[in-house]
């Protein structure tokens, strides 16, 4: 009888002397406060995150954790034991709906003035949670007993009860402030590696083999691993709405697809359709790790985590091996590859292209007329208007004028609306590091399509 019991527990006294002189592994991912860095904010009484509403890109609000720009903040001293709270997504500041203090008053972004309610201390609760308190003295809350998405944030006299108290989970440092001088060339793409920071353009490394997803140039369509390459291998990563986005191929256009609903099912990509199989959940796994969720529940997955280049990914039940996680490396758009990509030139980096420096200013306007039935991007550069379809029917029908090229430098735009049903909004200035282009979005909010014509101003 001794001998049946004496094992297990030795073995349990090994295995507990074993987890005490093991580094605490999980300690980097707690919620926490470090001091300044980029975060995400959640609320402890909701579960959501503090959130800059989209369609307005001013209000601040609850939603669910997407892990997109707009739920991002940035957290930097104000020199007097306060702290800024910057938006990821407009780099403003959260500060009071109204200038006047006084409970119940909503919260906004604005432009940095260095006021009261602009400056905020964050105080530690214990147990991982935080307060935050303007300097004007009233605390960030959640409404009590609202927990729907697209509630809106308020102040209110602090008492420190669960929907005025936030976890902070680090993501990253600061960005740098100062950028490449004009006519350097931008970061190598394969070395930002970023971890997924919202919409924008990647590459994308797979952590088992540490190379990266590769649209096969034979075929145009199926999804790939390959070692580093070319625009075959970046992706532009868009917003699909709650929470998902989707993943559009700068080579050809087109979005991943899943294959299929079940384990081994491929990916592919295709044209869009808008529908759950072309949406994708970005799940932060900490240490700069993604997941990669199909809309229909499967993971993205490298086959037994196979090195060989040309091994095509494809959908599984989710594990969170790494052969399922993925690191996002962000791709500056200033930076061009020359020329296609050949079977025996895989291995090899290729050749950059020269970054645009920024043209003196003239002005001038571009005009666009076309069909839209859901949502479309326009991208203005030079004398060139793309269009991306992002929902509803691909018309592709637009024409455009130009009175002058739209030139190469940081530009205020100004919208004329000729003939609008929807809105039209300019979503992306052109700047240097978009390789200055302009990113208009036009929006149909009627089941049929209609014409639309507006112009651009510079």
């Amino acid at each position: 009888m001794c001998k049946s019991v004496g094992l297990p527990i030795i073995t349990l006294v090994v295995a507990l002397i074993a987890v005490a002189g093991a580094p605490n592994i999980g300690l980097a991912q707690q919620p926490g406060f470090s001091g300044p860095g980029r975060y995400r904010i959640e609320i402890v009484a909701t579960g959501h995150v503090v959130d800059l509403k989209m369609d307005d890109k001013k209000t601040v609000q609850q939603w669910s954790s997407s892990g997109a720009r707009n739920q991002q903040w940035d957290v930097e001293d104000t020199g007097d034991g306060y702290f800024y709270l910057k938006s990821v997504e407009n780099g403003l500041s959260l500060d009071f709906a109204e200038s006047r203090v006084r409970d119940g008053v909503g919260l906004i972004t604005a432009e940095r003035s260095g006021k009261d309610n602009q400056k905020w201390r964050i105080a530690d609760n214990g147990r991982g949670e935080f307060t935050i308190i303007s300097k004007s003295g009233k605390s960030l809350e959640s409404p009590a007993g609202k927990r729907d998405e697209g509630v809106k944030l308020q102040v209110w006299g602090p008492h420190g009860l669960e929907n005025q108290r936030f976890r902070l989970v680090r993501i990253g440092d600061l960005e740098a402030k100062v950028r490449p001088r004009d006519g350097a060339p931008a970061p190598n793409p394969g070395a930002n590696n970023t971890g997924f920071v919202g919409k924008g353009r990647y590459q994308i490394q797979i952590v088992a083999s540490s190379a990266y997803l590769d649209l096969r140039l034979e075929d145009r369509e199926t999804l790939q691993q390959w070692s580093l390459g070319g625009r075959n291998q970046w992706w532009d990563i868009e917003d699909a709405g709650q929470g998902y986005v989707y993943i559009r191929s700068v080579e050809n256009g087109r979005v991943l697809e899943a294959g299929g609903s079940r384990d081994g099912s491929g990916v592919f990509a295709r044209d869009f359709s808008g529908r759950d199989h072309q949406k994708w959940r970005i799940v932060d796994l900490g240490g700069g790790q993604s997941l990669i969720v199909s809309g229909q529940g499967k993971a993205l997955d490298l086959p037994n985590g196979a090195p060989d280049n040309g091994t095509k990914l494809q959908l599984w039940s989710e594990h969170r091996r790494d052969n399922q996680r993925f690191r996002f490396n962000r791709v500056e758009q200033a930076e061009t590859y020359i020329g296609g990509r050949t079977r025996g030139g895989r291995d090899a980096e290729p050749a950059r292209g020269n970054v645009n420096q920024p043209e003196p200013y003239s002005p001038g306007r571009m005009r666009w007329r076309g069909r839209v039935d859901a949502e479309i991007l326009l991208e203005v550069r030079g004398a060139a208007v793309t269009e991306k379809n992002v929902a509803g029917k691909s018309y592709n029908n637009g024409r455009f004028t130009f009175s002058a090229p739209m030139p190469a430098r940081e530009l205020e735009l100004r919208i004329e609306k000729k003939k609008v049903r929807g809105s039209v909004e300019i979503v992306e200035k052109p700047s240097y590091s978009n390789n200055y282009t302009a990113v208009l979005r036009i929006r149909d909010p009627q089941k049929d399509a209609a014409d639309y014509e507006v112009e651009v101003i510079w």
